[in-house]
Protein backbone atom coordinates (compact mmCIF):
# COMPACT_ATOMS: atom_id res chain seq x y z
CA UNK A 1 0.00 0.00 0.00
CA UNK A 2 2.71 2.57 0.59
CA UNK A 3 4.52 1.90 -2.69
CA UNK A 4 1.06 2.69 -4.49
CA UNK A 5 0.67 5.35 -2.03
CA UNK A 6 4.19 7.04 -3.32
CA UNK A 7 3.33 6.57 -6.64
CA UNK A 8 -0.59 8.53 -6.51
CA UNK A 9 1.10 11.20 -4.91
CA UNK A 10 4.31 11.62 -7.28
CA UNK A 11 0.86 12.06 -9.98
CA UNK A 12 -1.02 14.74 -8.32
CA UNK A 13 -0.79 17.85 -9.81
CA UNK A 14 0.42 19.72 -6.39
CA UNK A 15 0.48 23.25 -7.58
CA UNK A 16 -2.89 23.03 -8.50
CA UNK A 17 -3.79 21.35 -4.74
CA UNK A 18 -1.82 24.28 -2.93
CA UNK A 19 -3.60 26.91 -4.65
CA UNK A 20 -7.02 25.60 -3.96
CA UNK A 21 -6.14 25.20 -0.21
CA UNK A 22 -4.07 27.87 0.58
CA UNK A 23 -7.25 30.12 -1.35
CA UNK A 24 -9.55 28.29 0.80
CA UNK A 25 -7.81 29.60 3.92
CA UNK A 26 -7.36 33.32 2.66
CA UNK A 27 -10.86 33.51 1.06
CA UNK A 28 -12.69 32.16 4.15
CA UNK A 29 -10.26 34.31 6.58
CA UNK A 30 -11.16 37.44 4.61
CA UNK A 31 -15.05 36.92 4.44
CA UNK A 32 -15.10 36.03 8.19
CA UNK A 33 -13.09 39.33 9.35
CA UNK A 34 -15.47 41.51 6.94
CA UNK A 35 -18.44 40.08 8.50
CA UNK A 36 -17.09 40.32 11.82
CA UNK A 37 -16.89 44.05 11.10
CA UNK A 38 -19.93 44.53 8.36
CA UNK A 39 -22.39 42.79 11.46
CA UNK A 40 -20.91 44.27 14.56
CA UNK A 41 -23.88 45.91 15.54
CA UNK A 42 -26.30 42.76 15.39
CA UNK A 43 -23.41 40.33 16.71
CA UNK A 44 -21.09 40.88 19.14
CA UNK A 45 -17.42 40.63 17.71
CA UNK A 46 -15.39 37.74 19.44
CA UNK A 47 -13.14 34.77 18.38
CA UNK A 48 -16.29 32.70 18.26
CA UNK A 49 -18.45 34.92 15.68
CA UNK A 50 -15.72 34.80 13.67
CA UNK A 51 -14.99 31.37 13.66
CA UNK A 52 -19.13 30.77 12.37
CA UNK A 53 -18.48 33.25 9.94
CA UNK A 54 -15.43 31.51 8.07
CA UNK A 55 -16.78 28.53 8.73
CA UNK A 56 -20.09 29.19 6.92
CA UNK A 57 -18.48 29.86 3.43
CA UNK A 58 -15.92 27.45 3.91
CA UNK A 59 -18.14 24.10 5.12
CA UNK A 60 -21.36 25.37 2.68
CA UNK A 61 -19.54 25.66 -0.60
CA UNK A 62 -14.94 25.79 -0.96
CA UNK A 63 -14.75 22.14 1.31
CA UNK A 64 -17.43 20.12 -0.33
CA UNK A 65 -16.37 21.59 -4.53
CA UNK A 66 -13.02 21.29 -3.15
CA UNK A 67 -13.64 17.48 -2.27
CA UNK A 68 -14.88 16.94 -5.94
CA UNK A 69 -11.96 19.00 -7.75
CA UNK A 70 -9.12 17.21 -6.39
CA UNK A 71 -10.59 13.69 -6.48
CA UNK A 72 -10.44 14.67 -10.15
CA UNK A 73 -7.15 15.45 -10.03
CA UNK A 74 -6.23 12.35 -8.22
CA UNK A 75 -7.64 10.42 -11.35
CA UNK A 76 -6.97 12.96 -14.26
CA UNK A 77 -3.87 11.00 -14.97
CA UNK A 78 -5.42 7.82 -16.01
CA UNK A 79 -7.85 9.09 -18.12
CA UNK A 80 -5.45 10.61 -20.54
CA UNK A 81 -3.98 8.17 -22.72
CA UNK A 82 -5.04 5.03 -21.84
CA UNK A 83 -3.55 5.43 -17.85
CA UNK A 84 -6.07 3.00 -16.69
CA UNK A 85 -4.56 0.10 -18.96
CA UNK A 86 -1.16 0.86 -17.66
CA UNK A 87 -2.13 1.44 -14.10
CA UNK A 88 -3.84 -1.85 -13.98
CA UNK A 89 -1.18 -4.02 -15.63
CA UNK A 90 0.77 -3.34 -12.58
CA UNK A 91 1.19 -5.67 -10.01
CA UNK A 92 -0.98 -3.79 -8.03
CA UNK A 93 -4.50 -5.36 -6.81
CA UNK A 94 -7.28 -3.21 -8.28
CA UNK A 95 -8.73 -3.38 -4.22
CA UNK A 96 -5.56 -1.65 -3.32
CA UNK A 97 -4.99 0.91 -6.46
CA UNK A 98 -8.59 2.29 -5.33
CA UNK A 99 -8.07 2.83 -1.65
CA UNK A 100 -4.81 4.39 -2.42
CA UNK A 101 -6.35 6.77 -4.46
CA UNK A 102 -8.95 7.28 -1.45
CA UNK A 103 -6.55 7.72 1.18
CA UNK A 104 -4.48 10.41 -0.61
CA UNK A 105 -7.88 12.16 -1.28
CA UNK A 106 -8.85 12.34 2.54
CA UNK A 107 -5.37 13.54 3.63
CA UNK A 108 -4.98 16.20 1.18
CA UNK A 109 -8.90 17.20 2.49
CA UNK A 110 -7.41 16.85 6.34
CA UNK A 111 -4.43 19.43 4.79
CA UNK A 112 -6.95 21.67 3.58
CA UNK A 113 -9.01 21.70 7.21
CA UNK A 114 -5.59 22.32 8.95
CA UNK A 115 -4.97 24.97 6.54
CA UNK A 116 -8.15 26.90 6.96
CA UNK A 117 -8.30 26.62 11.23
CA UNK A 118 -4.44 27.80 10.79
CA UNK A 119 -5.90 30.60 8.59
CA UNK A 120 -8.42 31.49 10.80
CA UNK A 121 -6.08 31.66 13.78
CA UNK A 122 -4.01 34.52 11.67
CA UNK A 123 -7.09 36.17 10.63
CA UNK A 124 -8.20 36.89 13.99
CA UNK A 125 -4.99 37.67 15.65
CA UNK A 126 -4.44 40.58 12.50
CA UNK A 127 -7.87 41.85 13.24
CA UNK A 128 -7.87 41.67 16.75
CA UNK A 129 -11.11 39.74 17.88
CA UNK A 130 -12.08 40.08 21.05
CA UNK A 131 -12.21 37.69 23.95
CA UNK A 132 -10.75 33.73 24.36
CA UNK A 133 -10.17 31.61 21.17
CA UNK A 134 -13.10 29.24 21.65
CA UNK A 135 -10.73 25.66 21.32
CA UNK A 136 -12.87 23.02 21.82
CA UNK A 137 -15.25 24.47 19.27
CA UNK A 138 -12.58 24.78 16.64
CA UNK A 139 -10.90 21.40 17.60
CA UNK A 140 -14.04 19.47 17.75
CA UNK A 141 -15.80 20.94 14.58
CA UNK A 142 -12.58 20.80 12.65
CA UNK A 143 -12.01 17.54 13.28
CA UNK A 144 -15.76 16.70 13.08
CA UNK A 145 -15.53 18.14 9.58
CA UNK A 146 -13.13 16.52 8.33
CA UNK A 147 -14.68 12.86 9.48
CA UNK A 148 -18.17 14.05 7.56
CA UNK A 149 -16.50 14.46 4.52
CA UNK A 150 -15.34 10.75 4.08
CA UNK A 151 -18.39 9.49 2.53
CA UNK A 152 -18.71 12.40 0.47
CA UNK A 153 -15.30 11.51 -0.85
CA UNK A 154 -16.12 8.28 -1.31
CA UNK A 155 -18.39 8.94 -3.83
CA UNK A 156 -16.55 11.90 -5.29
CA UNK A 157 -14.21 9.56 -6.16
CA UNK A 158 -16.39 7.03 -7.50
CA UNK A 159 -17.78 9.60 -9.89
CA UNK A 160 -14.51 11.11 -10.65
CA UNK A 161 -13.25 7.50 -11.83
CA UNK A 162 -16.80 7.16 -14.14
CA UNK A 163 -16.30 10.49 -15.26
CA UNK A 164 -13.57 10.76 -17.62
CA UNK A 165 -13.64 15.07 -18.45
CA UNK A 166 -12.40 17.05 -15.62
CA UNK A 167 -14.67 19.98 -17.05
CA UNK A 168 -17.89 17.92 -16.80
CA UNK A 169 -16.50 16.69 -13.06
CA UNK A 170 -16.05 20.59 -12.04
CA UNK A 171 -19.24 21.34 -13.31
CA UNK A 172 -21.16 18.80 -11.42
CA UNK A 173 -19.50 19.60 -8.46
CA UNK A 174 -20.48 23.18 -8.52
CA UNK A 175 -24.53 21.97 -9.44
CA UNK A 176 -23.96 20.06 -6.39
CA UNK A 177 -23.10 22.18 -3.90
CA UNK A 178 -25.05 25.59 -4.88
CA UNK A 179 -28.33 23.16 -3.74
CA UNK A 180 -26.86 23.83 -0.40
CA UNK A 181 -27.76 27.03 0.03
CA UNK A 182 -31.66 25.66 0.36
CA UNK A 183 -30.97 22.14 2.00
CA UNK A 184 -28.47 23.58 4.82
CA UNK A 185 -32.27 24.72 5.84
CA UNK A 186 -33.71 21.72 6.44
CA UNK A 187 -33.08 19.72 10.17
CA UNK A 188 -30.25 16.97 9.44
CA UNK A 189 -31.82 13.95 9.82
CA UNK A 190 -33.31 15.27 5.86
CA UNK A 191 -30.70 17.61 4.63
CA UNK A 192 -27.95 15.34 5.73
CA UNK A 193 -29.06 12.66 3.07
CA UNK A 194 -27.69 14.72 0.53
CA UNK A 195 -24.12 14.36 1.21
CA UNK A 196 -22.77 17.53 0.12
CA UNK A 197 -24.41 19.42 3.24
CA UNK A 198 -22.39 17.11 5.97
CA UNK A 199 -19.11 19.29 6.57
CA UNK A 200 -21.83 22.58 7.25
CA UNK A 201 -24.11 20.51 9.82
CA UNK A 202 -20.48 19.31 11.72
CA UNK A 203 -18.73 22.67 11.43
CA UNK A 204 -21.43 24.94 12.04
CA UNK A 205 -21.45 25.77 16.17
CA UNK A 206 -25.31 25.28 17.43
CA UNK A 207 -24.66 28.34 19.56
CA UNK A 208 -24.83 30.53 15.97
CA UNK A 209 -28.17 32.31 15.85
CA UNK A 210 -28.73 31.10 12.22
CA UNK A 211 -27.19 27.29 12.97
CA UNK A 212 -28.50 24.44 11.17
CA UNK A 213 -30.94 22.19 13.29
CA UNK A 214 -29.10 19.26 14.07
CA UNK A 215 -29.26 16.07 15.75
CA UNK A 216 -26.99 14.31 16.50
CA UNK A 217 -27.58 10.85 16.94
CA UNK A 218 -29.72 10.50 13.63
CA UNK A 219 -26.90 12.52 11.91
CA UNK A 220 -24.07 10.11 12.89
CA UNK A 221 -26.21 7.31 11.33
CA UNK A 222 -26.49 8.99 8.41
CA UNK A 223 -22.72 9.39 7.88
CA UNK A 224 -22.21 6.39 8.85
CA UNK A 225 -24.27 4.17 6.99
CA UNK A 226 -23.92 6.51 3.69
CA UNK A 227 -20.15 6.40 4.31
CA UNK A 228 -20.28 2.63 3.95
CA UNK A 229 -22.75 2.56 1.15
CA UNK A 230 -20.21 4.93 -1.25
CA UNK A 231 -17.00 3.14 0.07
CA UNK A 232 -18.14 -0.33 -1.27
CA UNK A 233 -20.01 0.85 -3.76
CA UNK A 234 -17.25 2.86 -5.38
CA UNK A 235 -14.87 -0.05 -4.62
CA UNK A 236 -17.12 -2.76 -6.21
CA UNK A 237 -17.41 -0.68 -9.07
CA UNK A 238 -13.68 -0.32 -9.70
CA UNK A 239 -12.97 -3.78 -8.72
CA UNK A 240 -14.97 -5.00 -11.40
CA UNK A 241 -15.05 -2.47 -14.00
CA UNK A 242 -13.65 -4.91 -16.85
CA UNK A 243 -13.13 -1.96 -19.68
CA UNK A 244 -10.71 -0.04 -17.13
Amino acid sequence: MGSILRVETIKLQWIMVWILIILDAIINSLMGVLELNDLKQFFSPSWLTLYTYSAQFHSMFFYPLYCGIIASLLCAYEHRDGGWKILLSSPYPRQQIYYAKYILLILILGLDQLIFIVGYFVSGNIAGAPGEIPWSVVLSTGLGGWLGIFLLAALQLMLSIKIRNFGASLGMSICCVVPNIVITGFHSSIGAWFPFTIPYYIMMPQTATYAPRVEPYSLGLIVIFTFLAYLYGGRKMFVNRDWL
